[in-house]
């Protein structure tokens, strides 16, 4: 397992990181918090990409360091050579590896995350295709350890599900795949156990489950046409803006109702889920939702 044992960052004035102390059990773990939470200062010192300013990361009983040689990182941006193919920049990330892999295995991650074919440079690539290739270089030799920095930013819809498939085989007891991401859905359902920032500061760490069952609302996201005299319910305790869809805030116990309410006038919810704390809330408020007046 991680254990970090009052680890601080600082970088001049600004303190990225503050005395964290919590451990991070194999598995998948999913690391939370609003911009500028240290959700990448994090990562990088559990790659050993940046050291803490105090403080001590310990892998299994020993330094951070000593992991290199088995573990994946997805930068949230990958840096490749513009001008390469996508089999020439793996080849080269492979070669400075500690224990490079076999050629056939770069051909095989590459196949796996259906990377264009031989002659195509990486300029050329889509946002999405761009990080198919950082991924297939994060997952190349199937390290025991993966860190993933926003995994599912930027990718299309077969790549997310691709990466979706790959999570299920971290779920054992000596494999770690650590990620961020801002989707909460996604969080709620591909993590065992989650770690909540905010602004440098450990706010929770414990299983997802145990989140969940301490839900007391339900969201549903529905049409953004909808009326909003249809919401002037006393059964909808917030209305909110999310892109282009509406979101209704409900007591769990009452979504029954307020489903057959929604029912009676024609509307199909696009989608819904549990708030899973009040912090959650907060957090969405701040990244992605404008409350909108009754």
């Amino acid at each position: 397992m991680f254990e970090l044992v009052e680890v601080t960052k600082k970088y001049r004035n600004h303190e990225a990181l503050k005395q964290l102390r919590f451990v991070i059990e194999p598995g998948v773990t999913a690391v939370v918090g609003p911009n500028g939470a240290g959700k990448t200062t994090l990562f990088n010192i559990l790659t050993g990409r940046i050291f803490p300013t105090c403080g001590t990361v310990f892998y299994n009983g020993q330094p951070v360091e000593k992991i290199r040689g088995n573990l994946g990182y997805l930068f949230e941006d990958p840096p490749f050579y513009p001008y390469l193919t996508a089999e020439n920049q793996l080849g080269y990330f492979n070669a400075l590896r500690e224990y490079p892999v076999e050629a056939h295995e770069v051909e095989r991650e590459l196949e796996k995350w259906d990377i264009p074919p031989k002659g195509k440079k990486i300029k050329d690539f889509s946002q999405g295709m761009r990080k198919r290739l950082g991924l297939a270089n994060a997952f190349l030799g199937n390290p025991q350890i993966v860190i993933l920095d926003e995994p599912f930013n930027g990718l299309d819809l077969e790549g997310q599900q691709l990466l979706e498939d790959t999570f299920v085989t971290y779920r054992s007891k000596d494999r770690f795949l650590i990620f961020s991401s801002h989707q909460l859905e996604r969080i709620t359902l591909l993590a065992d156990r989650i770690v909540i920032l905010d602004q440098g500061r450990l706010v929770y760490t414990g299983e997802t489950k145990e989140l969940a069952e301490q839900a007391t609302k339900v969201i549903f996201y529905l049409p953004g046409d909808i009326s909003m005299d249809l919401l002037r319910t006393p059964l909808v305790l917030e209305i909110g803006k999310r892109g282009v869809l509406v979101t209704a805030a409900v007591q769990k116990e009452k979504g029954p109702l307020f489903l057959q309410h929604l029912a009676e006038h024609g509307i199909v919810p696009q989608s819904s889920r549990l708030l899973i704390s009040e912090l959650e809330y907060v957090f969405e408020e701040k990244q992605v939702s404008r409350r909108l007046p009754y």
